[in-house]
């Protein structure tokens, strides 16, 4: 068969199927631009919010000079049982050993009998 007969229903503008595919182009990419810059938006709220957590929970109130109360460690204290005994009722013991810590520049948790320490008052 060398000629055939058959003649599609649909035009064929060339003109119109190319500006088609570049308007649909143009339409996928703003699609992935908006997506992208939904995720990235998202993780930004997501560092935001778990920073201002860490920052939160860090955070340790200032200690003023009148506020220190100095207590010499006796034999068999730690710095748990310290604070157990000294930290307001309501605070974390946690996080009144860390204000132990700061206030003395303690690098380790580890006390000695005779040593000096400030305690803070919140």
């Amino acid at each position: 068969m060398k000629y055939s007969t058959y003649q599609s229903i649909f035009p064929m503008n060339l003109e119109n199927l190319q500006e088609t595919r570049k308007e649909g182009k143009v339409r996928l990419l703003q699609v992935i631009t908006n997506t992208l810059l939904l995720k990235l938006l998202i993780l930004v709220i997501i560092v935001w919010v778990a920073g201002a957590g860490v920052l939160t929970v860090f955070a340790a109130p200032s200690v003023s000079n009148k506020e220190v109360i100095k207590l010499t460690v006796q034999p068999g204290d730690t710095l748990w049982k310290i604070a157990v005994n000294h930290k307001p009722e309501r605070m974390d013991t946690r996080v009144y050993i860390e204000g132990i810590m700061r206030i003395n520049a303690l690098e380790d948790r580890g006390v000695q009998a005779g040593q000096v320490l400030k305690l803070p008052h919140f």
